[in-house]
């Protein structure tokens, strides 16, 4: 479940506090190309979730396991906040991975995925965070996404062409749940319902 502005100060029910945390950053690029418009999603593991996913990055993400909230009775607000303390504090300050520094290597691995010699960032999207029960490690999780937007890319036919991964250009349009019979991620039609997001979308669409 997103966590939504109007349930922030709900309570957590006990039953679905998680033990986990997780994170992600997202890459999207919106383009405009043959009378298509959209967001490009991948399904980057097809054998395994077989979900339609924006790009994001793999191999530096914060993670830890078998975390106790410092209480049971909590709310998704307060939830949050204490994801967003220990984000800071260890991975952050510790690690010392700064915004600058995840940008980065976000945009790195981008590069380096696709085969791209110059890609620039336009906006930051709004942050997500998700409770979600995580199949894989049979617990619930909080998911953190950090969100952003290009608007520049050099090659933009290597990108299209590439063959990594299964790749549809989404509409921006929240109600659509699944392409060609695949799943959208949760996290994509939610981020798609928001305004704020859609504006900068749009305001950095990548075009021929």
């Amino acid at each position: 479940m997103i966590i939504t502005k109007d349930i922030l100060d709900e309570k957590v029910p006990k039953e679905i506090l998680p033990t986990r945390l997780d994170s992600a950053m997202n890459l999207y690029s919106n383009v405009n190309i043959n009378k298509k418009s959209g967001i490009l999603v991948y399904n980057t593991n097809p054998d395994t979730w077989n979900t339609l996913y924006p790009f994001y990055e793999q191999k530096h993400k914060f993670t830890m396991d078998n975390y106790r909230f410092e209480k049971e009775n909590i709310t998704y607000r307060e939830l949050i906040e204490e994801y967003q303390k220990i984000y800071h504090k260890i991975y952050e300050i510790e690690k010392k991975n700064a915004k600058s520094v995840r940008i980065k290597t976000l945009l790195d691995e981008y590069k380096r995925t696709f085969n791209l010699k110059s890609v620039h960032i336009g906006d930051e999207l709004l942050p997500i965070f998700e409770l979600k029960y995580s199949k894989s490690k049979n617990v619930w999780t909080l998911y953190y996404f950090e969100n952003y937007v290009v608007d520049k890319i050099d090659d933009l036919d290597t990108l299209l062409n590439q063959k990594i991964y299964d790749q549809k250009i989404l509409p921006l349009d929240p109600n659509i749940k699944e392409l060609d019979g695949v799943e959208l991620t949760s996290n994509i039609p939610y981020l798609l319902s928001l305004q704020q997001n859609i504006e900068k979308l749009k305001s950095n669409v990548i075009e021929r």
